[in-house]
């Protein structure tokens, strides 16, 4: 107990340090001993409790008394200080809120205070392994982020307008008085002591938002207060409610109520606690406050949106999880709206040239990802939602930390003004790099929790935010590897700006980086020694959603990545160095610099594309608010309506068991081995075979069947050439994965994870263009973005069609089935041929490989492409090619052997039918091929979807 006592007591004494010793140099000693020591006491806080289960600590009632009059005399005090700022500023809806509050507090004080300690819990304070990663996020993260702002602040102070106030100590107490608050909030059984540290951090933020006290600042502050205010009263009246009915005030006590005869007596009081959680973490209608905090200092952004105020709305919601297996209503409410704020503010972060907004609306579509896997309840939503908390956490924090450091450094947190980054800040270039990748794709955490989410959502078979998860994660995939795209690209000369990082921003970046790494190594010793307990404690079942040797697989994989970004390995020092191609002599490559016809020296200028009329902020924002509230109101509505048996009936939701026949790790390895061998050799065959029957439909004798065979060993002797170093690494690592990807699936492992590592081999053949810095190279990128963005949602419905069809995820499952899955699933084998003209690089969505203007002379994404570098490009297609054909084939496959050669003649059949295709149709604009892709995923996906799940009901 004097452990916890002492996280809560420590960040607190160093806000009143802080206040009181205001010198630059005690606020760096102060600041330093304080994260220090917060750190190192919850680090050993996890080695007490991590792996002992849940604990709970009595404490006698005087004392819980005692304090819970200070808690109340707190409330009061918060309550006052917004009246006040509402007065000053004069804000007339801050100030009917805030009275509302005030009076609600006071009320809510005299119906409890009056009973004396005999009234109070013997145990207010409890814990369990969630609590303890949540301290462990605030813990490390949050005082990470204390010592990053010393450096940080010393700049922003710097850029103020002159005879501005020095308000830095100021601040630095409030990011430490937020770590106490955010202790209090996870470490407190007792819900008014959670309700104190609640309204401690929304006036905190409330606070560091208006810190510069600019009308926007203010406007944005005001904005944040009036908002978590609402969730605020919502989370006092849900308390006065418990209070009135007689039951406890306990956090841990609400699953055990929920499940008894009073449990009727909880629907209110869970509605209102759910609004709570999903108003702190800023979740549709609420979520215009996160968007207005970026207007802060950097510190407060990640700060307030990667390990404290955020994470404690969805630390609420995930602790309500087993609750809304009771609650279908509240259930439903907290599903959807988590689940279309994760699909509206993804689609929004793609129209974002800011980085901090497009770090904000990720921060909200992410948030929404967790509120709707904690919505659903079940123990495979809630491992996926744990998950996605932490890497999150880790993942944002690193990113908010360099963006605010890059806007130092070169002026600007525009993200087109980050062309040729890598040039000038390479080492933080390098870590925001791991940042994005963290954020989104395998084998990182990120991605592996939406991959856990996505299973636990098939087995519950919710089609509705399986739909939005799809189309969700195609968009998440455009805007951030168009932000990679930017840092990659390398200028041949460019002046280094780091030396004015200070070593304050160097070790929270490089601290919170390691945590990153670390966490997705030890992925599944997390997952079997912290969250499973976690789970089985609470629900009585360890859930394993994915296999144990896949996730070995990626924690390798991360270690990989990890060495290609952070060392110099692979980097082709000894290639000569070519200009970029610009359709012209170029004069200066590093500005885009060329001769032109008629004397003229052009620039070729080059900006990322925002897809602005595509999805119109305004409008989504409009549609958004308008849908949430409406479900906010009808879930409320229903409270009051419906008959209780409507309301306290169970979970709209029907777990299915998910099947882990995999082939284990050894025969993983050894189908890597075999695709290795087998794929470039078929491969080459069907690519010469193309251009043969090509030719002859031209009315051409074509060239000879081994000629792709030919023109790759050719290649393979040229000359090695040029823009940069780096390019053929990642081609390489393109290649690997895209072997590794096919090596997953004919050993019958996950095709799912299959999936992604094809989306991680195109990612970094879009990094290799975009590190070129040449307009064609761009462009192409570009349109492989868009192309993958279209095909994306296909190929995870595909793969929840898949499950419903198997019950399973692994390949090999389909050898233990009687009949092929093309009986139940033939709408999604149709669409997935509509998106294997995409996938093969056929017309008429072959966009990403040339141009109307140079078809014969520029070839899109690899034009700065040559010799060994694009040899590597061809044997990858290659490869592809062949594992696009097995997603065919394995439609017609069962558990009779000869299915095989069916399955091999269908994919054969489906190869024949798309050079026909691309040999009759012209290509086509790219509207059509993301109109076109997502028309037909979504049509097929609801359609078929809904058959199968429903099929074993009627």
């Amino acid at each position: 107990m004097g452990l916890i006592a002492f996280l809560v007591a420590a960040p607190l004494v160093a806000a009143v340090a802080l206040m009181l010793f205001r010198s630059e140099s005690q606020r760096a000693v102060i600041t330093v001993a304080a994260a220090g020591i917060t750190g190192v006491a919850s680090v050993l806080f996890a080695f007490q409790h991590l792996l002992s289960g849940y604990t709970v600590y009595e404490l006698p009632q005087e004392t819980s008394f005692i304090i819970t009059i200070v808690m109340t005399a707190v409330d009061i005090v918060l309550c006052a200080v917004i009246l006040w700022f509402s007065i000053r500023y004069k804000n007339k809806l801050a100030l009917v809120i805030g009275l509302v509050q005030t009076v609600g507090v006071i009320y809510f004080a005299n119906l409890t205070l009056p009973h004396g300690a005999e009234h109070m819990l013997t145990a207010p304070v409890y814990f369990d392994q969630l609590s303890v990663i949540m301290v462990l996020i605030v813990g490390l993260v949050g005082s990470a982020i204390c010592v990053y702002a010393l450096g940080y602040m010393k700049d922003f102070q710097h850029h103020e307008p002159a005879g501005a106030p020095d308000r830095r100590h100021f601040f630095a107490a409030l990011m430490f008085l937020f770590l106490s608050a955010m202790f209090v909030i996870v470490l407190s059984d007792n819900l008014e002591w959670m309700f104190t540290g609640w309204e401690i951090t929304t006036v905190c933020s409330f606070l560091m938002i208006g810190y510069t006290r600019t009308p926007e600042a203010i406007r944005n502050s005001f904005r944040q207060i009036i908002l978590n205010m609402i969730g605020g009263v919502a989370f006092l009246v849900a308390l006065i409610i418990i209070h009135l009915w007689g039951l406890p005030m306990s956090l841990a006590s609400l699953p055990v109520v929920a499940n008894s005869y009073v449990a009727p007596a909880l629907i209110v009081p869970v509605m209102l606690l759910s609004v709570a959680g999903l108003t702190k973490a800023a979740q549709m209608p609420f979520h215009s406050w996160l968007l207005g905090a970026m207007v802060a200092p950097t510190p407060t952004s990640a700060l307030l949106h990667s390990s404290t105020m955020v994470k404690a709305g969805v630390f609420l919601l995930v602790k309500l999880a087993p609750i809304y297996l009771v609650y279908p209503a509240a259930s439903a409410m907290v599903v959807a709206i988590g689940g279309i704020t994760f699909a509206l503010c993804s689609f929004m972060a793609i129209t974002q040239s800011n980085a901090k907004r497009v770090l904000a609306y990720s921060t909200i579509a992410n948030l929404g990802l967790i509120s709707a896997c904690a919505g659903v309840g079940t123990a495979e939503a809630v491992w996926a939602a744990i998950f996605l908390i932490i890497f999150h956490t880790v993942s944002k924090s690193v990113l908010f930390l360099c963006v605010g450091t890059v806007e130092h450094r070169i002026g600007s947190r525009n993200i087109e003004d980050m062309d040729g980054l890598f040039s000038r800040l390479p080492r933080l270039t390098r870590f925001m790099m791991l940042g994005i990748m963290g954020m989104f794709v395998a084998p990182f955490g990120m991605l592996i929790s939406k991959w856990a989410t996505l299973v636990s959502f098939a087995e519950t078979g919710n089609i509705f935010f399986l739909i939005l998860l799809a189309f969700g994660s195609a968009a998440t995939f455009f805007f951030w590897a168009k932000w990679l795209g930017k840092l990659a690209g390398v200028a041949q000369k460019a002046e280094n700006v780091e030396g004015g990082v200070h070593k304050s921003e160097w070790a929270a970046i490089g601290f919170i980086s390691v945590l990153l790494l670390g966490c997705c190594v030890l992925l599944p010793v997390i997952s079997q020694a912290v969250v499973g307990p976690y789970l089985a404690g609470v629900y009585q079942t360890m859930p394993q959603l994915i296999g144990v040797d896949n996730l070995l697989i990626m924690a390798a994989i991360v270690v990989f990545i990890a060495i290609v970004l952070l060392t110099p390995w692979g980097r082709a020092t000894d290639k000569r160095r070519v200009a970029v191609y610009l359709g012209g002599q170029c004069t200066d490559p590093d500005s885009r610099k060329y001769h032109a016809s008629m004397g003229r020296t052009m620039t070729s200028t080059k900006r990322n594309w925002y897809m602005t009329d595509v999805f119109p902020e305004d409008k989504l924002t409009l549609a958004g608010v308008i849908i949430c509230t409406s479900i906010i109101i009808m879930g409320f509505a229903a409270c009051f309506i419906l008959a209780v048996p409507f309301l306290v009936g169970g979970s709209f939701f029907v777990e299915r068991e998910v099947l882990l026949v995999g082939p284990g790790l050894p025969g993983i390895l050894a189908g890597v081995v075999v695709f290795a061998i087998a794929a470039p050799i078929l491969g080459c065959l069907l690519d010469g075979c193309d251009r043969k029957i090509s030719a002859h439909m031209q009315g051409r004798v074509g060239p000879r069947i081994l000629q792709p065979y030919y023109d790759v060993r050719k290649l393979m002797g040229k000359e090695e050439a040029s823009v940069n170093a780096v390019d053929e690494a990642y081609v390489t690592c393109a290649l690997i994965f895209a072997i590794l990807a096919g090596g997953m699936f004919i050993s019958g492992s996950n095709l799912l994870l299959c999936v992604f590592l094809v989306t991680l081999a195109t990612l970094f053949m879009v990094i290799a263009a975009y590190s070129a810095r040449s307009p064609y190279a761009d462009t192409g990128a570009d349109r492989e973005c868009l192309q993958v963005m279209s095909y994306e949602p296909m190929l995870m419905i595909m793969t929840v069609g898949f499950f419903t069809a198997t019950q399973s995820f692994d390949v090999a499952r389909l050898f233990q089935i009687d009949s092929p899955i093309i009986f139940p699933l033939l709408p999604i084998f149709l669409g997935l041929l509509f998106i294997l003209t995409i996938k093969l690089r056929k017309s008429p969505f072959d966009l990403s490989y040339s141009h109307h203007a140079h078809q014969e002379i520029v070839k899109g994404i690899t034009t700065e492409m040559t010799g060994r570098t694009l040899a590597k490009v061809e044997i990858m297609h290659w490869c592809e090619s062949v594992l696009f054909l097995m997603w065919v084939g394995m439609f017609f496959v069962w558990d009779n052997p000869l299915s095989i050669v069916l399955g091999i003649v269908m994919a054969l059949a489906a190869w024949f039918f798309e050079v026909f295709i691309d040999n009759n149709f012209a290509r086509m604009k790219w509207q059509n091929c993301l109109s076109g892709a997502w028309l037909v995923a979504l049509v097929v996906g609801v359609v078929n979807l809904f058959y199968v799940l429903i099929t074993p009901f009627i």
